[in-house]
């Protein structure tokens, strides 16, 4: 292999670098993965992402499905040339904007903070010690 190959010439891939071009070895992840605080970050990450996936998918799911077979329902006219089905495509976007909304506010309150933490005790050198 060349030098100029993604692996540094060793056949091992490189290290990952921080802002300041500084090596973060592997074994700096390793041990950031298992700190409890990445782990809370994570339980906190899944906890709103399971819940809201679920729902997400139901509400989807329940458009298709009263698409396909609740064509009488979808088709009726609400007023003028607007019927069920444009209401409901309609709030498919307005609940994607609503959920990315909720997002933005629980990582900023739940999430941010400790992931800013973790990330710069990693790109220090310190990264998933115990406290």
């Amino acid at each position: 292999m060349s030098e100029d190959s993604p692996t540094g010439g060793s056949g091992a891939p490189p290290d990952h670098t921080n802002e300041g071009d500084r090596p973060i070895p592997d074994s700096a992840y390793i041990a950031m993965h298992s700190d409890p605080r990445f782990v809370e970050l994570k339980r906190r990450l899944f906890a709103f992402i399971v819940p809201m996936s679920i729902a997400f998918m139901a509400w989807y799911v329940l458009y298709v499905l009263m698409s396909a077979f609740g064509r009488d329902i979808m088709g009726t006219v609400l007023f003028g040339n607007i019927n069920v089905a444009l209401v409901f495509g309609l709030l498919q976007f307005v609940s994607t904007f609503g959920i990315a909304i909720l997002y933005t506010r629980y990582a900023r309150k739940k999430l941010d903070g400790n992931a800013v933490e973790l990330r710069d005790e990693l790109q220090n050198g310190n990264g998933g010690g115990d406290r």
